[in-house]
């Protein structure tokens, strides 16, 4: 039978099936979070969910250009001043952090809608569109390539290669949407999760569009609307994130080359879409006293945090990060010559850092800072079905690769596809590589898991097994490295502040017992917890009725007639 031109009606639902799929089983963390006390982990003071929150409130009082900008301040930064002297070291009326979260949040206050389950739900359907997106490239690319074939597809019966194409699609969507760690992060209301989204748009995109372009050359010449709502979306995404920018860009330009005609006019389209967000931006900087493209002040202090000298590539801030903030000044660009400036008898260690980093990108352990991946999984038992790093990395790494070789993904393609690679491993290269900021790379190497799928189904059906032997080793040993080489940075999946923060929810909203159940299994099994000296007084301090030390907002914490209480010996 030769192979027919357009896909079956049961490829074209891929991606439907993909969204349907991922909301069921979501869904079902969604509701297992909901109805357990870890639900309310904002109410901990020490994250920056806690800090979104407060300052979405903040905005949604009235102070919608967020003068006075909104500042957070934890226990931390206490050693090294009170706020005021924090003050300093920022911008003047400079956002925080990227602006589009937290104003998010606020909109969600002001409709009077329940905050943490809204936004929440919102982060659901989000992962759901962006696995739908990921199939949908997936399947489109593979369509592609049988479409514009060799000798050897002549001989393929069209039916089975449609299931190849949508079996392609679907593996990649579902890696995607659900993937342990991201379904964990969406948990919170924190950008990272929706940065993972964005980012998954952007990346399928302009490959969807592209691999169409043979099905409809006449309308690829045409107009560029979606080349402007691509630039909207990518001007949104550096709002969220700014760090998204380069693959806001990337994306547009691949997106405008899909034909030559007409290239122009979608680019200059799709640049228009782009500018919106950031001419807002612009506007409200401008009107504050701020340089116009100013996203946010953490630059500085996460570049001297991350990489000062003395920095061992944990989430604990280096002895030099008092001083080189406090002669920077907030200057982003003062930060980084004093980081390097403070490495000038010891040109290699900065370097050795970075590779410490980078070794940790790619390696299995889910390095813990708001949140503890493995304390929420040990406790939610739904997240131990999902599939973790080593599951991902090794096999979407080498189908990236083999669609390279193969040309089911083009060089340009490639270079989108290592953008959005690039974006998280800079990130945590330039601060840590903690889980939240790794997740961004889940969207490329979720698609190189689809294509390595279809790449191997048609060298096999092509009679060149070998090459699927061959695949298939190099997929072994890269998930093996990451599964088993160790980390370079101290691995301990137990945190008494997880304990204490956990005891004092469940104390609240279930019972005295359950809280002090809480604090026994630390004792029990954190044994290998760095700051177990400090676990220990703590958790003493908690059995005998002590909350204030827990920084736990007041709302989250029992009244002292519903505290459980040790016996006294």
């Amino acid at each position: 039978m030769p192979f027919r031109d357009e896909p079956t009606r049961l490829s074209r639902l891929v991606p439907a099936l993909v969204f349907v799929a991922v909301l069921a089983v979501r869904s079902l963390t969604f509701a297992a979070l909901e109805a357990s006390p870890l639900s309310e982990w904002h109410l901990w003071m020490e994250t920056d969910e806690w800090g979104y929150v407060d300052w979405s409130a903040h905005l949604a009082s009235g102070n919608w250009l967020d003068v006075p900008a909104w500042r957070s301040y934890f226990s931390w930064q206490e050693p090294y001043g009170p706020p005021a002297s924090w003050d300093r070291l920022y911008q003047k009326n400079a956002y925080f952090a990227g602006p589009l979260y937290p104003y998010t949040l606020a909109l969600i206050r002001v409709a009077g809608l329940p905050l943490l389950p809204t936004i929440r739900l919102l982060q659901l359907l989000l992962a759901c569109a962006a696995a739908a997106a990921i199939a949908a490239a997936a399947q489109a690319l593979a369509w592609r390539f049988l479409r514009r074939g060799n000798e050897a597809h002549a001989e393929w019966e069209a039916g089975a290669s449609s299931l190849t194409c949508g079996l392609a699609g679907l593996v990649a969507g579902l890696f995607y949407g659900l993937y342990g760690p991201l379904v964990f992060q969406d948990g919170f209301a924190y950008r990272d999760g929706p940065v993972a989204h964005v980012s998954a748009l952007l990346l399928a995109w302009p490959l969807i569009g592209i691999a169409r372009e043979s099905e409809h050359e006449e309308d690829a010449s045409k107009g560029g609307t979606g080349a402007f709502f691509l630039g909207l979306l990518g001007g949104l995404a550096a709002l969220l994130k700014q760090t998204l920018l380069p693959l806001a860009l990337v994306s547009v330009l691949l997106l405008s080359k899909r034909s030559p005609v007409g290239a122009k006019r979608r680019f200059a389209l799709g640049a228009l879409g782009l500018a919106i967000p950031l001419m807002a931006l612009a506007a409200r900087n401008i009107a504050v006293g701020v340089p116009p493209l100013t996203f946010d002040t953490r630059q500085a202090i996460g570049l001297a945090w991350g990489n000062g000298r003395g920095a061992d590539a944990t989430t604990a801030p280096p002895p030099t990060m008092e001083a080189i903030l406090d002669e920077a000044r907030g200057s982003t660009s003062k930060t980084a010559w004093l980081v390097l400036k403070g490495y000038a008898d010891a040109p290699l260690s900065l370097p050795a850092l970075w590779g410490k980093k980078a070794m940790t990108f790619f390696l299995f352990y889910e390095v813990p800072d708001n949140s503890n991946w493995y304390f929420f999984r040990d406790r939610l038992p739904v997240f131990k079905t999902l599939p973790v790093f080593p599951c991902l990395v090794g096999v979407g790494i080498v189908g990236l690769l083999a669609a390279l070789k193969r040309g089911v993904l083009r060089k340009d393609e490639g270079w989108l596809a290592a953008v959005a690679i690039a974006t998280p491993l800079a990130a945590c290269l330039l601060v840590q590589t903690t889980a939240r900021y790794r997740i961004g790379v889940v969207p490329p190497l979720a698609l190189g898991v689809g294509l390595l799928v279809f790449s191997s189904f048609e060298e096999w059906r092509a009679q060149r097994r070998a090459r699927v032997v061959l695949l298939s080793l190099a997929v072994l040993i890269a998930s093996a490295l990451s599964a088993l080489l160790p980390s370079p940075i101290p691995t301990s999946r137990h945190r008494f502040a997880d304990a204490v923060v956990g005891a004092t929810l469940a104390e609240r909203l279930e019972s005295p017992e359950a809280g002090a159940a809480e604090i026994r299994r630390y004792l029990a099994e954190g044994r290998e917890d760095p700051a177990r000296e400090v676990g220990e007084k703590a958790a003493e301090l908690w059995l005998l009725g002590e909350r204030s030390f827990t920084r736990v907002a007041p709302e989250g914490i029992a009244p002292p007639g519903r505290r459980y209480v040790a016996p006294r010996r």
